[in-house]
């Protein structure tokens, strides 16, 4: 009987310090138990931005960056501006909820209603029309969390803004809007704008939003079902990877990494499954506002014949599969992140873009 009380004793210890961990470590914990990385990114940044020519859609967003910023009082800018060379903030995001990931920035729960709406001002000037519907989709999703679990805190009010350096139309800042399972980090420099790396997706994908059920990544996945079922069967055959989806590769924490362009290539595709495929690109570029788009989307056709679009998982399920497009500069992932029954009735799911050759703006701010 004593070893056994002992045995409790010390079990009962040993949970405490553990939870004691939990919560005064929760990068650490979390990393140890789902394997993530979110260290501050290693980049050497220039000693010195020269300015660069800028042109109208540069000019609106630091604007509109300079009129949010100037309604905050000096607490609030305290929490939302940080150093342009500041590195643990430039890769402060995750797909995990705040508590699991701790965030930076100053909370959407702690602006004013007034404040609310020129964030959404800038959000408007920096999104285009459907990557403003996605973020507002994505928000109604995190509204069906509880917002008072005992860990993780969930909900709108646990999203933030930040903002890297001084908003300016000719000299390099930075942009952030995110938190669960959201990761919106634009970097500015005179008229170039980057959006990589860009994290949407969401949990769950099924919401009400204003009187409909909406399937927040339905555009991508049926587009990207349309690209698989055009295929002929050689080309199926080195498209589909695995009857398995996998899960994301270059996601939160994998700056620098690269991935192996797996799959058909766009060099041996149809001109109507080209353009399927660049239909699919879009349905994720589409989220970036339309001048800054059209600059992505000239480098994507330049790469098009070495594109390469890989299938991880069945065929017949729309949205239950992962699936890749990997070029030279572009790489778009999706990952389902539940099972199939679950995936039907609520649904879960990771999507990265990232563009390798500018990540953060490296090939604009990145010291040789």
């Amino acid at each position: 009987m004593k070893v056994a009380l002992w045995a409790l004793g010390s079990l009962t210890v040993v949970l405490i310090a553990f939870m004691a961990f939990v919560f005064t470590q929760p990068r650490l914990a979390t990393g140890i138990a789902f394997g993530v990385n979110t260290a501050p990114i290693e980049a050497r940044l220039r000693d010195d931005f020269p300015p660069r020519a800028t042109d109208a859609r540069t000019e609106a967003i630091t604007a509109a960056a300079g009129t949010f910023l100037e309604s905050l009082d000096a607490g609030q800018r305290g929490k939302a501006t940080y150093s342009f060379g500041d590195n643990a903030q430039r890769s402060n995001w995750s797909n995990f909820p705040e508590g699991m990931i701790p965030r930076g920035g100053l909370k959407l729960g702690e602006l004013s209603n007034g404040q609310q709406a020129l964030l959404d001002a800038l959000l408007a000037e920096i999104m285009s029309p459907s990557g403003i519907r996605n973020l507002e989709w994505q928000l109604a999703a995190e509204r069906t969390f509880p917002a008072d679990h005992w860990i993780n805190k969930y909900g709108v009010d646990h999203f933030y803004v930040a903002i890297l350096g001084e908003p300016s139309p000719t000299r390099p800042w930075m942009f952030q809007f995110g938190g669960h399972h959201l990761a919106i980090n634009v970097t500015v420099y005179g008229a170039d704008v980057t959006f990589s790396p860009m994290l949407t997706g969401g949990q769950p994908l099924h919401v009400d939003h204003e009187g409909r059920r909406t399937f927040i990544v339905e555009d991508e996945v049926n587009a990207a079902q349309a690209l698989l079922e055009s295929l002929d069967e050689d080309q199926t055959a080195r498209a589909v990877r695995s009857d398995k989806a996998i899960d994301l590769l270059l996601g939160p924490g994998e700056y620098g990494a690269t991935v192996a362009r797996e799959g058909v290539k766009g060099s041996d595709l149809s001109e109507a499954q080209r353009k399927l495929l660049v239909a699919l690109v879009r349905t994720r570029l589409g989220f970036i506002n339309d001048d800054d788009r059209v600059a992505k989307m000239e480098t994507v056709m330049a790469e098009l014949d070495d594109t390469w679009f890989g299938w991880w998982g069945p065929r017949d399920v729309p949205g239950f599969a992962y699936f890749r497009i990997s070029a030279p500069s572009t790489v778009i992932e999706y990952a389902p992140q539940d099972t199939l029954a679950e995936a039907q009735v609520q649904g879960h799911a990771h999507s990265m873009y990232r563009d390798l050759k500018n990540d953060y703006g490296m090939a604009w701010i990145g010291a040789e």
